[in-house]
Protein backbone atom coordinates (compact mmCIF):
# COMPACT_ATOMS: atom_id res chain seq x y z
CA UNK A 1 0.00 0.00 0.00
CA UNK A 2 1.41 3.45 -0.98
CA UNK A 3 2.09 6.02 1.73
CA UNK A 4 -0.30 8.41 -0.03
CA UNK A 5 -3.11 5.95 0.62
CA UNK A 6 -2.54 5.95 4.37
CA UNK A 7 -4.60 8.77 5.85
CA UNK A 8 -2.93 8.52 9.27
CA UNK A 9 0.55 8.99 7.86
CA UNK A 10 -0.60 11.89 5.76
CA UNK A 11 -1.97 13.61 8.85
CA UNK A 12 1.36 13.10 10.67
CA UNK A 13 3.34 14.60 7.78
CA UNK A 14 0.99 17.57 7.65
CA UNK A 15 1.40 18.19 11.40
CA UNK A 16 5.18 17.94 11.19
CA UNK A 17 5.24 20.27 8.22
CA UNK A 18 3.10 22.80 10.09
CA UNK A 19 5.46 22.70 13.10
CA UNK A 20 8.59 23.15 11.02
CA UNK A 21 7.23 25.79 8.66
CA UNK A 22 7.87 28.75 11.05
CA UNK A 23 11.53 27.79 11.54
CA UNK A 24 13.85 30.30 9.89
CA UNK A 25 15.94 28.98 7.00
CA UNK A 26 19.08 30.25 8.76
CA UNK A 27 18.62 27.59 11.42
CA UNK A 28 18.38 24.92 8.77
CA UNK A 29 21.59 26.18 7.20
CA UNK A 30 23.23 26.24 10.63
CA UNK A 31 22.12 22.66 11.30
CA UNK A 32 23.52 21.43 7.96
CA UNK A 33 26.80 23.26 8.53
CA UNK A 34 27.07 21.78 12.03
CA UNK A 35 26.56 18.27 10.68
CA UNK A 36 29.24 18.85 8.04
CA UNK A 37 31.69 20.05 10.69
CA UNK A 38 30.89 17.17 13.03
CA UNK A 39 31.61 14.48 10.40
CA UNK A 40 35.42 14.93 10.28
CA UNK A 41 35.51 15.42 14.06
CA UNK A 42 33.71 12.09 14.50
CA UNK A 43 36.19 10.25 12.33
CA UNK A 44 39.11 11.99 14.05
CA UNK A 45 37.87 10.91 17.47
CA UNK A 46 37.20 7.38 16.22
CA UNK A 47 40.68 7.09 14.71
CA UNK A 48 42.31 8.42 17.90
CA UNK A 49 40.40 5.92 20.04
CA UNK A 50 41.45 3.10 17.72
CA UNK A 51 45.12 4.13 17.88
CA UNK A 52 44.99 4.21 21.68
CA UNK A 53 43.41 0.74 21.77
CA UNK A 54 46.02 -0.66 19.38
CA UNK A 55 48.89 0.87 21.34
CA UNK A 56 47.74 -0.98 24.46
CA UNK A 57 47.26 -4.30 22.67
CA UNK A 58 49.96 -6.89 23.10
CA UNK A 59 49.75 -9.82 20.70
CA UNK A 60 50.43 -13.22 22.28
CA UNK A 61 54.01 -14.31 21.70
CA UNK A 62 54.29 -17.41 19.54
CA UNK A 63 57.43 -19.43 20.12
CA UNK A 64 58.01 -22.22 17.64
CA UNK A 65 59.77 -25.18 19.16
CA UNK A 66 60.28 -28.30 17.03
CA UNK A 67 59.17 -31.52 18.65
CA UNK A 68 62.03 -33.32 20.33
CA UNK A 69 62.54 -36.73 18.75
CA UNK A 70 63.34 -39.64 21.00
CA UNK A 71 66.70 -41.14 19.99
CA UNK A 72 66.97 -44.66 18.66
CA UNK A 73 67.57 -47.25 21.36
CA UNK A 74 69.66 -50.42 21.18
CA UNK A 75 67.46 -52.76 23.17
CA UNK A 76 69.10 -56.13 22.53
CA UNK A 77 72.26 -57.74 21.15
CA UNK A 78 73.68 -61.23 21.14
CA UNK A 79 76.40 -63.46 19.70
CA UNK A 80 75.76 -67.01 18.45
CA UNK A 81 78.22 -69.86 18.01
CA UNK A 82 77.26 -71.79 14.88
CA UNK A 83 80.00 -74.29 14.08
CA UNK A 84 83.54 -74.60 15.33
CA UNK A 85 85.13 -71.12 15.09
CA UNK A 86 82.06 -69.75 13.23
CA UNK A 87 79.94 -67.02 14.78
CA UNK A 88 77.14 -64.59 14.03
CA UNK A 89 75.09 -62.11 15.97
CA UNK A 90 72.48 -59.41 15.92
CA UNK A 91 71.41 -56.12 17.43
CA UNK A 92 67.89 -54.81 17.79
CA UNK A 93 67.11 -51.09 17.50
CA UNK A 94 63.87 -49.52 18.71
CA UNK A 95 62.27 -46.40 17.25
CA UNK A 96 59.48 -45.04 19.45
CA UNK A 97 58.47 -42.21 17.08
CA UNK A 98 55.03 -42.88 15.58
CA UNK A 99 55.32 -40.58 12.54
CA UNK A 100 59.07 -40.30 12.05
CA UNK A 101 61.60 -42.77 10.73
CA UNK A 102 65.18 -42.86 9.52
CA UNK A 103 66.01 -43.32 5.85
CA UNK A 104 69.70 -44.03 6.38
CA UNK A 105 71.14 -44.92 9.77
CA UNK A 106 74.90 -45.68 9.78
CA UNK A 107 76.14 -48.08 12.43
CA UNK A 108 79.30 -49.91 13.47
CA UNK A 109 79.60 -53.08 15.56
CA UNK A 110 82.78 -54.40 17.12
CA UNK A 111 83.04 -58.03 18.24
CA UNK A 112 85.44 -58.27 21.17
CA UNK A 113 86.67 -60.60 23.87
CA UNK A 114 85.87 -59.93 27.53
CA UNK A 115 89.32 -58.40 27.80
CA UNK A 116 88.52 -55.88 25.07
CA UNK A 117 90.52 -57.46 22.24
CA UNK A 118 88.95 -56.60 18.88
CA UNK A 119 88.14 -59.67 16.79
CA UNK A 120 86.25 -58.15 13.88
CA UNK A 121 84.40 -54.96 13.03
CA UNK A 122 81.28 -54.60 10.93
CA UNK A 123 79.85 -51.33 9.60
CA UNK A 124 76.89 -50.51 7.42
CA UNK A 125 73.68 -48.51 7.22
CA UNK A 126 70.01 -49.35 7.36
CA UNK A 127 66.57 -47.73 7.36
CA UNK A 128 64.42 -47.68 10.49
CA UNK A 129 60.65 -47.51 10.13
CA UNK A 130 58.44 -45.45 12.47
CA UNK A 131 57.26 -47.19 15.65
CA UNK A 132 59.28 -50.32 14.99
CA UNK A 133 62.05 -52.59 16.21
CA UNK A 134 64.80 -53.05 13.66
CA UNK A 135 66.63 -56.39 13.69
CA UNK A 136 70.11 -56.14 12.17
CA UNK A 137 71.61 -59.58 11.49
CA UNK A 138 75.37 -59.84 11.13
CA UNK A 139 76.82 -62.26 8.61
CA UNK A 140 78.69 -65.33 9.78
CA UNK A 141 82.40 -64.97 10.32
CA UNK A 142 85.21 -67.24 11.47
CA UNK A 143 87.67 -66.56 14.24
CA UNK A 144 90.14 -68.60 16.26
CA UNK A 145 89.19 -66.45 19.26
CA UNK A 146 85.66 -66.55 20.62
CA UNK A 147 83.90 -63.18 20.69
CA UNK A 148 82.08 -62.39 23.92
CA UNK A 149 80.62 -58.89 23.53
CA UNK A 150 79.32 -56.56 20.82
CA UNK A 151 79.97 -52.83 21.08
CA UNK A 152 77.59 -50.90 18.85
CA UNK A 153 77.83 -47.29 17.73
CA UNK A 154 75.06 -45.41 15.92
CA UNK A 155 76.10 -42.38 13.92
CA UNK A 156 74.00 -39.19 13.74
CA UNK A 157 70.31 -39.90 13.28
CA UNK A 158 68.23 -37.80 10.87
CA UNK A 159 64.49 -38.34 11.27
CA UNK A 160 62.12 -37.71 8.38
CA UNK A 161 58.33 -37.85 8.31
CA UNK A 162 56.95 -41.06 6.93
CA UNK A 163 55.33 -40.80 3.48
CA UNK A 164 51.64 -41.56 3.18
CA UNK A 165 52.03 -44.91 1.46
CA UNK A 166 49.57 -47.78 2.07
CA UNK A 167 51.54 -50.91 2.99
CA UNK A 168 49.65 -54.18 2.79
CA UNK A 169 51.14 -57.67 2.69
CA UNK A 170 50.50 -60.98 4.42
CA UNK A 171 52.72 -63.81 5.63
CA UNK A 172 51.58 -67.29 4.66
CA UNK A 173 52.55 -70.93 5.36
CA UNK A 174 55.26 -70.26 7.96
CA UNK A 175 56.98 -73.57 8.69
CA UNK A 176 59.86 -74.56 10.99
CA UNK A 177 61.81 -77.81 10.74
CA UNK A 178 64.55 -78.28 13.31
CA UNK A 179 66.28 -81.43 12.06
CA UNK A 180 69.57 -82.93 13.15
CA UNK A 181 71.22 -81.76 9.93
CA UNK A 182 70.06 -78.16 10.32
CA UNK A 183 67.26 -75.74 11.04
CA UNK A 184 65.08 -74.73 8.07
CA UNK A 185 62.33 -72.12 8.10
CA UNK A 186 60.15 -71.43 5.07
CA UNK A 187 57.28 -69.05 4.45
CA UNK A 188 55.56 -67.00 1.80
CA UNK A 189 54.66 -63.33 1.58
CA UNK A 190 51.65 -62.14 -0.39
CA UNK A 191 51.84 -58.66 -1.92
CA UNK A 192 48.34 -57.21 -1.45
CA UNK A 193 49.29 -53.80 -2.80
CA UNK A 194 48.41 -52.43 -6.23
CA UNK A 195 52.02 -52.10 -7.31
CA UNK A 196 55.20 -54.15 -7.57
CA UNK A 197 57.56 -54.04 -4.60
CA UNK A 198 61.16 -53.97 -5.79
CA UNK A 199 62.56 -55.29 -2.51
CA UNK A 200 61.16 -56.76 0.69
CA UNK A 201 63.59 -57.35 3.55
CA UNK A 202 62.85 -60.42 5.66
CA UNK A 203 64.74 -60.63 8.96
CA UNK A 204 63.75 -63.54 11.21
CA UNK A 205 64.23 -64.15 14.93
CA UNK A 206 63.76 -67.67 16.27
CA UNK A 207 62.47 -68.08 19.83
CA UNK A 208 62.46 -70.92 22.33
CA UNK A 209 59.59 -71.71 24.69
CA UNK A 210 60.97 -69.15 27.17
CA UNK A 211 60.54 -66.40 24.56
CA UNK A 212 64.31 -66.06 24.20
CA UNK A 213 65.98 -65.50 20.82
CA UNK A 214 68.09 -68.55 19.97
CA UNK A 215 68.84 -67.84 16.29
CA UNK A 216 68.54 -65.09 13.69
CA UNK A 217 68.80 -64.90 9.92
CA UNK A 218 68.08 -62.59 7.03
CA UNK A 219 67.02 -62.74 3.41
CA UNK A 220 65.29 -60.48 0.90
CA UNK A 221 63.15 -60.92 -2.19
CA UNK A 222 62.94 -58.66 -5.23
CA UNK A 223 60.31 -57.53 -7.73
CA UNK A 224 57.25 -59.00 -6.02
CA UNK A 225 54.30 -58.33 -8.31
CA UNK A 226 50.92 -57.08 -7.15
CA UNK A 227 48.91 -60.07 -5.94
CA UNK A 228 51.91 -62.41 -6.06
CA UNK A 229 52.84 -64.78 -3.22
CA UNK A 230 56.61 -65.29 -3.10
CA UNK A 231 58.06 -68.23 -1.16
CA UNK A 232 61.39 -67.86 0.67
CA UNK A 233 63.55 -69.92 3.03
CA UNK A 234 66.22 -69.65 5.75
CA UNK A 235 68.70 -72.35 6.71
CA UNK A 236 71.23 -73.01 9.45
CA UNK A 237 74.10 -75.54 9.20
CA UNK A 238 73.10 -77.29 12.42
CA UNK A 239 70.00 -77.80 14.50
CA UNK A 240 69.22 -75.06 17.02
CA UNK A 241 68.41 -76.28 20.50
CA UNK A 242 65.02 -75.08 21.74
CA UNK A 243 63.89 -73.44 18.49
CA UNK A 244 60.09 -73.54 18.43
CA UNK A 245 58.79 -70.26 16.97
CA UNK A 246 60.01 -68.01 14.14
CA UNK A 247 59.09 -64.34 14.05
CA UNK A 248 59.35 -62.88 10.55
CA UNK A 249 58.79 -59.16 10.14
CA UNK A 250 58.70 -58.12 6.45
CA UNK A 251 60.08 -54.62 5.92
CA UNK A 252 59.69 -52.25 2.98
CA UNK A 253 61.86 -49.17 2.79
CA UNK A 254 59.10 -46.59 2.36
CA UNK A 255 61.71 -43.82 2.31
CA UNK A 256 63.12 -45.11 -0.99
CA UNK A 257 61.11 -43.53 -3.80
CA UNK A 258 62.24 -46.30 -6.15
CA UNK A 259 60.97 -49.11 -3.93
CA UNK A 260 57.72 -49.43 -5.91
CA UNK A 261 57.00 -49.95 -9.58
CA UNK A 262 53.63 -48.79 -10.87
CA UNK A 263 51.80 -48.10 -14.10
CA UNK A 264 52.98 -44.99 -15.99
CA UNK A 265 51.60 -41.81 -14.48
CA UNK A 266 50.72 -43.40 -11.14
CA UNK A 267 52.87 -42.91 -8.04
CA UNK A 268 52.25 -44.40 -4.59
CA UNK A 269 53.92 -41.25 -3.22
CA UNK A 270 51.32 -38.83 -4.61
CA UNK A 271 50.13 -38.05 -1.07
CA UNK A 272 53.53 -38.08 0.61
CA UNK A 273 54.55 -35.10 2.69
Amino acid sequence: MALSDNDRLQEIFILVGDKLAPVNKKWWYALGLTLLLLAPFYYLVKDSALQVALSRYRAPQIIYSPAVKQPLQIIDKKIFTLLSNTYSGYIKIRNTELEWGVANQPYAAEFKTLGGTLITKVSGSTFVLPSSEKLIVFSRFTSQTKPDVIDVTLSDTHFIHKPDVPINFQLERVNLQNNSDGLIISAGVNNLMAFTVNQIDLPVAVYNNKNEIVAVNFTSINNVLSGETRVFQYSWPTSVAGAVRPEIIPEINIFDRNIFSTQPGISPFNNSR
